[in-house]
């Protein structure tokens, strides 16, 4: 190698060396105390793909776990439900096999009678009551309707008017409500009174307005013929005060007369129905959305369960209520039954969830977690070569100082 002043070959090469070795130990240490072997895309990016899809998985599997222990919750609240209803069919059955011994008078029969439809009235309040998160599980809540004799000749169909829908978390029955209409801007809105018997009853408790005009894609065509589509229907969504109204094509914009005269208005009566609908509740328990466990719970009330208008008021009353008693927990033995199968199912899905969540982590850890005996032995080595690298440059330095003694 030719001895140079200007160019010290030794102190370069010792320096692109020091710079490797000093990369591998910050690479170490960033390892090291990340507790992963992936630090940047560069270091595996294929391991880093993979094991992100494999993050975004086990997010879902850790969820999928919190649904099947809420979902066993629910279903366990519900059996309980109907454990407790089941009681008090016991007791039911007791009450009519004493009526129906000839050594009861009918006075005695109806003090029977009496403790017999209180019961009855227990069992529609343990379905009323059974729930969880504000859902009616064993459908004992009875829905809110309108008072069709409130409707008068305004928010009928004819005028476009097809349906009223009220949360009956928000509303209450005796309610009612006035509907205000203004064609000219083209403006619903929706007032609520405390008390029934027509617009403007009681005190004014909420209102909320739509502007026709504001609904995205213009679906009653203002500026055009004023009318929905012939056959389409649209929901005029009052959610913050828990009322929906749904229109036909009927309903012009438009048109006076009718519903539709400037400023118009028309009222109605909020009512309780009668319906009870059966809760259908779908758990997911897996990744895809088709990994979902679903349950229809069977009605507890004591209409649905067969003993609604039964009574003990005499021997042969007895004898159908009996009989029906018999039926209703039969009824009440299936529902709980396949409860229990759910919740059965759902033990064997959380377990099945608990597995992939396991496996789905070591197969992440083997991708991204650092090996830290075999990362720290690489850190030692850099680490030592860092420090040989530094005290080699040090003395390639000095070498063209060594030259000047030639000139001496």
């Amino acid at each position: 190698m030719t001895l140079s002043i200007n160019t010290n070959i030794s102190a370069i090469t010792a320096q692109r060396n020091l710079a490797i070795s000093s990369n591998r130990s910050a690479s170490s240490i960033a390892k090291l105390s990340s507790g992963s072997r992936i630090t940047t895309a560069k270091d595996d990016a294929a391991a880093l793909a993979i094991s992100s899809g494999l993050k975004l998985d086990l997010a879902a599997l850790r969820a999928a776990q919190s649904n099947v222990s809420q979902a066993s919750a629910i279903l366990q609240i519900a059996d309980g439900g109907f454990a407790q209803i089941g009681e008090v069919f016991n007791r039911l059955q007791t009450l009519a096999t004493s009526a129906q011994s000839d050594q009861i008078s009918a006075t005695e029969r109806g003090f029977l009678n009496t403790e017999y439809q209180e019961l009855l009235g227990e069992i529609d309040r343990i379905a009323d009551s059974t729930e969880f998160n504000g859902i009616e599980l064993l459908g004992g809540a009875a829905s809110l309707d309108i008072n069709a004799g409130t409707l008068g000749t305004d928010l009928v169909p004819a005028n476009g008017f097809v349906g009223f829908e009220f949360d009956a978390s928000v509303r209450v029955a005796t309610e009612s409500i006035e509907v205000t209409y203004d064609e000219v801007t083209q403006v619903f809105s929706v007032s609520v009174y405390d008390a029934a018997g027509g617009s403007g009853a009681g005190n004014l408790v909420a209102s909320q307005s739509v502007n026709l005009n504001d609904l995205a894609g213009n679906p009653f065509d203002i500026g055009g013929t004023g009318t929905l589509t012939a056959g389409n229907i649209f929901q005029l969504d009052f959610s913050s005060i828990g009322v929906d109204i749904t229109v036909n094509s009927d309903f012009d914009t438009t048109t006076v007369g009718g519903f539709g005269g400037a400023f118009a208005t028309g009222g109605v009566d909020v009512a309780a129905g009668t319906g009870t609908a059966a809760a259908a509740l779908n758990f997911l328990v897996g990744i895809s959305s088709t990994d979902v466990i679903g349950i229809t719970l069977q009605v507890g009330t004591a209409a649905a369960l067969g003993v609604g208008g039964t009574s003990v008021t005499s021997t042969v009353n007895a004898q159908g209520a009996a009989t029906a008693i018999s039926t209703a927990v039969e009824n009440l033995n299936t529902a709980r039954a396949t409860l229990g199968a759910t919740l059965s199912r759902l033990e064997f899905a959380g377990s099945n969830v608990a597995v992939q969540v396991e496996n789905s982590e070591a197969a992440r850890s083997v991708l991204e977690d650092v090996n830290v005996a075999e990362e720290f032995t690489n850190f030692t080595s850099s680490q030592v070569l860092v420090q040989a690298g530094v005290s080699i440059l040090a003395q390639a330095n000095q070498q063209p100082s060594l030259l000047l003694q030639l000139l001496q």
